[in-house]
């Protein structure tokens, strides 16, 4: 059985080598929870004045249709809240997944933009850093340090259980930084075991889809469901309205978050039904258009345990279950987790600082190696970014280019980097400084855990 001190070593390996990439995951993580709240402060297209009762979902169809006689509708969403607007995401013919924005109450079209966005940004990056399915597979294994880090400090941190209100700030800096950590991290402590839980579930998920199975949802066209529906041909179809009132009588007790015109040729319909923590897709219907016919009806009050933790895991891991309130919680205790990832940096340089003369205390053999390593990942990322920012844009002629991005947009993801960037540049100088005094210094040599 490990002992405390071995517990404690593994802490510190585990933050020095990962803690740098597991900032800027926690960091993008925190910042999404609040995306869709950072578009609304930043799009004005978005914001609108309530008015009463929503209008039906499917009556934004119509004036869309006329405004953009060209376009292939997509699907229609619901608002996020009462002042918000519902998105109609449409194909142009030179251009893909363009989202019209209309005022929920009236109908009324606000003006469009490209599906780029500060929520597109931050959920792609996030999940992925912009590197593709090796990007994936990277940000849900740093799921195992993180969790494995949250466990070392319970097995060699003394009677943690009564340190929740402790904070030296009479004894100096170190000791004040080294007990805002220990406190940081009790409180976050929960919030953190979350994250970590639900990423190793989805790198399970990815796992599944990749190398096992294949299968990823319950229901739904395609080879990659439990409950296999066939792909429909194209055929005539009822009208918006008409199918959409079969779903509401099929599901009176559903409230429809999205209209799907052509999922694999089936006329589609998800939302909530009244249970808690479940992404909308829990609830969904596949209708035949020719005729209204639902072809499956997906209850989440019916799904086995583990297909709602499938649905359950989304949610949980983003923060978004209940509203403002839930992700106002998360982002806080994003910026937690942030902070620890630096503060954790910071008082293991102080330590090889004061232990200059201790030669067990020098370094973590590897620190260099896997700081060079996150900055490559991260240089990868730009190529990556500017791919994904351009993959929204109009392609005339074939040829792609970058969406028009409002310039309130393009100076938040601007300023965020800059931040980040001077975030992982103070890391690094946090590390090298001391370790560039202790290998001058003779006799003193790197340590392994």
């Amino acid at each position: 059985m490990m002992r405390p001190r071995a517990w404690f070593r593994l802490h510190s390996w585990l933050g020095v080598l990962s803690g740098l990439l597991l900032f800027v995951l926690c960091w993008s993580g925190t910042v999404a929870t609040l995306a869709h709240e950072i578009d609304w402060l930043l799009t004005p297209q978005l914001r609108v004045q309530p008015q009463g009762h929503f209008l039906p979902l499917e009556a934004l169809h119509r004036p869309v249709q006329a405004a953009y006689p060209q376009a292939r509708i997509d699907r229609l969403q619901a608002p996020l809240g009462a002042r918000f607007a519902a998105q109609v995401v449409i194909d142009l013919p030179a251009q893909r997944n363009v989202r019209v924005f209309v005022d929920p109450y009236t109908a009324e079209i606000r003006g469009s933009a490209s599906y780029f966005s500060v929520q597109r940004f931050f959920r792609s990056f996030h999940i992925t850093l912009f590197n593709g399915q090796w990007g994936l597979y990277l940000v849900w294994v740093m799921s195992v340090p993180m969790a494995v880090s949250l466990i070392a400090p319970l097995c060699f941190y003394k009677r943690w259980w009564q340190r929740f209100l402790v904070l030296k700030t009479d004894r100096g800096r170190r000791v004040f930084w080294s007990d805002a950590h220990k406190l940081v991290g009790l409180w976050c402590w929960a919030f953190g075991l979350v994250i970590a839980v639900t990423g190793l579930w989805f790198l399970f998920e990815a796992l599944r889809g990749d190398v096992g199975d294949g299968i990823s949802a319950w229901a739904g066209p395609g080879g990659a469901a439990m409950v296999e529906l066939p792909r429909l041909p194209t055929q005539a179809s009822l009208d918006i309205e008409a199918l959409a009132a079969k779903a509401r009588q099929g599901r009176p007790e559903l409230d429809i978050k999205t209209l799907g015109l052509d999922r694999a040729g089936y006329f589609y319909v998800d939302g909530q039904a009244g249970q808690l923590l479940l992404r909308d897709r829990a609830n969904k219907l596949y209708l035949d258009p020719s005729n209204g016919r639902v072809a499956y009806d997906q209850q989440a009050a019916k799904l086995s345990a583990y297909w709602r933790w499938s649905d359950t895991a989304d949610p949980l891991h983003f923060g978004d279950f209940a509203g403002l309130g839930s992700k106002l919680l998360w982002f806080v205790f994003g910026l937690g987790l942030s902070g620890l990832c630096l503060s954790g940096a910071y008082l293991h340089a102080q330590r090889l600082r004061a232990d200059a003369a201790a030669p067990d205390r020098v370094g973590w053999a590897g620190t260099g190696a896997a700081t060079l390593a996150t900055v490559l990942v991260l240089a990868a990322s730009v190529s990556g970014g500017l791919t994904e920012i351009q993959r929204f844009g109009p392609k005339p002629g074939g040829v792609a280019q970058r969406p028009d991005i409002a310039w309130p947009v393009a100076a938040f993801l601007v300023a965020w980097v800059l931040i980040t960037l001077a975030a992982l540049g103070w890391w690094v100088w946090m590390l090298r400084r001391p370790s560039r005094t202790l290998r001058a210094a003779p006799g003193l040599t790197e340590i392994r855990p």
